[in-house]
């Protein structure tokens, strides 16, 4: 419980009138706000808390801990402050000083929240033992955590963290220890640390703290943490497998029910089996029996209490998954040690069948390709089955393969993608591995493996309902635009239906904007059984992803290009001689077979052969100044292998089809001649995706679905049906608001001049990210209202009015293309706006924008 005199003595001034004189606990999002907290409202780099009070006492909040206060907050209690955090963390002090437990600070690279967990299981059996909740480890976190700390607790374990310089020895101040524990040290955070030996210089802020009498409990194992003992004056106790260890297990034995070892500590030897799994919980275990040790524990006591210590969500817990398999969810997180141990400790247990769900691990650092690079090779020693979710996969698996050829490996962008990518025949003795930062959210992908008969909410991380909504992590820059890959599998799969002959997906210009890597890796997923792009350049960036389906060039390919073709696998549309020539003598220098697609011009009047040449040319390909034309690809023989021969539709998309049924008749005609000459590829197609929606006879060996994969419409007159799924949105937020008088005119050229007192708030988007500058983008979502565009649009900016729209403030989201609350503004609206079409609007969505995947 906190009382309001405790704040008011940290240095909080009172608002208003008292409504309550004590609050049950700390909250500082208010959708996690629950009845009878008080609510900090903080502002952050991302956020300012004051926006949230409104929410927060409609959660029940009955009291606001602000920097001013708010317009209205009727039975609640205000307190004032110009510095809320600090405030609180004088507060929390206070309060640890008031209630003196002894206090057990934990630090190290991994391992921190499951060693907190076993000390407070083994301290409790001696004393109330309050411990703080997982990874409030911070100096907001802390504070917030001691305020359910307990009059009647003598121990307090609590988790130090940090992710800057100097945290450590402010948490220290704030909260002294009695005894220090360092896990281990390794490398995370190297983004802010640079270096394991700044790493350990950090959490050795820790055991310098500590006093005379104290305890600095410390992993003998590790160099960099064995060092620390140089700087404290406490009495040290080593821990680990080493023979000059204070502490040392012995004797260790891995499986699915928990980890046996031997425990020495000085004349002692006990058994101890603690329901932990793998290399962890070895140093867990140690490390947490060193704690209880410093604290007056025996060790015979300490090995008998290990026996019930219960699994941490989301830390290498072992739960039944569907099929009778066994899911070892380890989706807190994934810092690049913990990931390696996570795979060993994999390989160690006994199993059938293992297999790996990794998704990127955090905070690699400056070596990330070669840490990606690790983590792949050691999933090819550990695993039978490899799936990486994220593009950082890709370096992962292509190691994989470089070490286990044979290993199965993918690649995935979603929790569901990763999902189907896994055996349909799951059963016992089945072991997945599912582990990965928190941003990659794999805990989706555990909920989706558990068994029927267990309820996600009660045994995994992040399930609460408020982390529906939260965005872990940031975008390269505050504009982006964000891809649904599930949208786009499930379009592609309901056109295979439609079809009912197998689907090329077109990748065109970057996947028509949404990302070809990543789209064409989902497309293959879903089932399309080729890809088509226009450029070699374009098939390169495929190939170099490892992708290896079969791919299309659309368009022209000049003889030059011819070798890098054929090299590459990459099939070829030939309408001339010269090029066809070109890919043969390739072929043939390489030792290899030149595939290539005939296009044939019925109508469209761009690329291709007319309808005279078709057979003559046919028959020149099998003339004696080419290598012979193949017949099956699986014949060896170097030469061309005409795989295809195709048309394009000029209307499929109109109203009238007249135009397009007649191309289809031509098709045919020619189709029937090459036959009849005994000339017919395999494989002939001409639907694109207004024809496979609108023409079933033109569905014929293949169809190419292009703008349909991506849920929008091919036209007007080929709308999708409602089962489609738009899959890309297009988001940015307010850089600035300012009031403006009347006649204040705005951005370049003052076109635009304020008719009235203005708000006009300017976002970072502008034209060379793809918002049209003339025909000028008209309209975007704020605060789910629709603001006007005023002014000319900049390289780099827009300015909106927003004089019509309360509360619009720096860091509001604001929508392009997309849905924000009960308004939308589509793809089609914009093209609309523009005077072209969707097609154009997505595409020319410039790289420089990132594109976020929604996992």
């Amino acid at each position: 419980m906190i009382l309001l005199d405790d704040l008011l003595q940290a240095g909080g001034k009172l608002h208003n009138a008292a409504a309550t004189q004590h609050f049950n606990d700390l909250a500082y999002d208010s959708r996690l706000t629950r009845p009878g907290e008080l609510f900090i409202a903080l502002q952050t780099n991302r956020a300012d808390g004051h926006d949230y009070i409104p929410a927060a006492l409609e959660a029940g909040a009955t009291g606001v801990l602000c920097t001013w206060p708010p317009h209205s907050a009727a039975n609640a209690t205000v307190i004032v402050s110009d510095d809320p955090l600090a405030l609180i963390q004088r507060w929390a002090t206070q309060r640890l000083r008031q209630v003196n437990p002894a206090v057990v600070a934990v630090t190290g690279s991994v391992g921190k929240t499951s060693t907190c967990q076993v000390i407070a299981t083994l301290l409790a059996t001696q004393k109330p033992t309050f411990k703080s909740r997982q990874s409030f480890n911070s100096l907001l976190g802390l504070p917030i955590a001691i305020a359910r700390l307990h009059d009647e607790q003598r121990f307090a374990v609590l988790e130090f963290g940090a992710d800057r310089f100097g945290e450590i020895s402010q948490l220290a101040a704030l909260f002294p220890p009695r005894v220090a524990v360092v896990t281990t040290i390794g490398p995370s955070h190297l983004t802010t640390f640079g270096s394991l030996s700044n790493i350990a210089h950090e959490k050795g802020a820790l055991v310098a703290a500590l006093p005379h009498d104290g305890w600095a409990v410390l992993n003998g194992d590790n160099p960099y943490v064995t060092a620390l003992r140089e700087r404290t004056i406490a009495q040290v106790l080593t821990f680990g497998c080493g023979v000059n260890c204070d502490l040392r297990a012995s004797t260790i034995e891995f499986s699915l029910q928990g980890t046996r070892m031997q425990l020495h500590w000085r004349n002692q030897t006990v058994t101890a089996l603690v329901p932990l799994l793998g290399e962890p919980a070895v140093t867990i275990t140690l490390a947490a029996t060193g704690a209880a040790l410093a604290c007056g524990m025996e060790l015979e006591l300490i090995a008998e209490t290990l026996k019930a210590i219960e699994p941490i969500a989301g830390r290498l817990r072992p739960l039944e998954a569907r099929g009778g398999a066994t899911l070892l969810d380890d989706s807190f997180n994934a810092e690049l040690p913990a990931m390696l141990t996570a795979l060993r400790t994999m390989a160690a247990l006994p199993a059938r069948r293992r297999i790996a769900v990794l998704g990127k691990p955090a905070d690699i650092g400056p070596d990330a390709d070669a840490a990606y690079a690790e983590i792949g090779a050691l999933a090819a020693q550990s695993a039978d089955l490899l799936v990486c979710k994220g593009d950082w996969g890709q370096l992962a698996v292509k190691a994989a393969r470089q070490a286990y050829p044979q290993l199965e490996a993918t690649v995935v962008h979603t929790a569901s993608a990763a999902l189907e990518a896994l055996p349909t025949d799951l059963g016992p003795d089945d072991l997945i591995l599912v582990k990965g930062h928190a941003e990659a959210r794999m805990e989706r992908i555990a909920a989706g493996l558990l068994a029927p008969a267990i309820e996600p909410t009660h045994v995994l991380v992040r399930q609460e309902p408020a982390w529906h909504s939260v965005r872990i992590g940031t975008p390269d820059r505050p504009t982006w635009v964000r891809v649904d890959l599930d949208a786009i599998a499930h379009n592609i799969r309901r056109l295979r239906t439609i079809a009912g002959v197998p689907l090329m997906a077109i990748l065109k210009a970057d996947a028509y904007g949404h990302g070809a890597i990543r789209v064409a890796q989902t497309a293959i997923a879903s089932g399309a059984t080729a890809l088509a792009v226009a450029t070699l350049g374009e098939a390169r960036a495929l190939r170099e992803a490892d992708i290896t389906a079969p791919i299309l060039v659309l368009g022209y390919t000049p003889p030059w290009q011819a070798r890098e073709a054929v090299f590459l696998d990459i099939t070829c549309t030939v309408f001339d001689l010269d090029v066809a020539r070109a890919l043969a003598e390739a072929a043939t220098a390489l030792q290899r077979i030149a595939t290539i697609h005939i296009k044939v011009d019925t109508g469209m009047a761009r690329l291709g052969l007319p309808l005279g040449d078709v057979v003559p040319f046919l028959q020149a390909l099998h003339a004696g100044d080419l290598p012979p034309h193949q017949a099956n690809k699986r014949i060896t023989r170097p030469g061309l292998y005409i795989e295809g021969i195709y048309t394009h539709f000029a209307t499929a998309d109109s109203a009238d089809e007249t135009f397009a049924h007649q191309q289809l008749r031509v098709f045919n005609t020619v189709l029937a001649e090459v036959t009849a000459a005994g000339l017919r590829p395999p494989i002939a197609h001409a639907a694109n995706s207004a024809a496979l929606l609108r023409l079933p006879d033109t569905r014929l060996d293949m169809v190419r679905a292009g703008i349909a994969c991506y849920g929008l419409n091919p036209s007007v007159a080929t709308p999708l049906s409602a089962d489609f799924r738009p899959a890309l949105s297009f988001h940015t937020e307010i850089a600035q608001v300012k009031a403006h008088p009347p006649g204040m005119p705005i951005s370049y050229g003052g076109v635009f001049i304020t008719a009235q007192h203005s708000l006009i708030a300017t976002i970072p988007v502008g034209y060379a990210d793809g918002l049209r500058r003339e025909p000028a983008w008209r309209e975007v979502l704020v605060r789910g209202q629709r603001a006007p565009i005023v002014g000319r649009i900049c390289m780099d900016y827009a300015m909106i009015d927003v004089t019509k729209i309360a509360g619009v403030k720096r860091g509001d989201p604001v929508v392009l293309i997309g849905t924000q609350g009960e308004k939308h503004i589509s793809a089609d609206e914009v093209a609309n706006w523009l005077g072209t079409i969707n097609y154009e609007v997505v595409s020319t969505i410039l790289p420089r924008v990132p594109r976020e995947v929604e996992s």
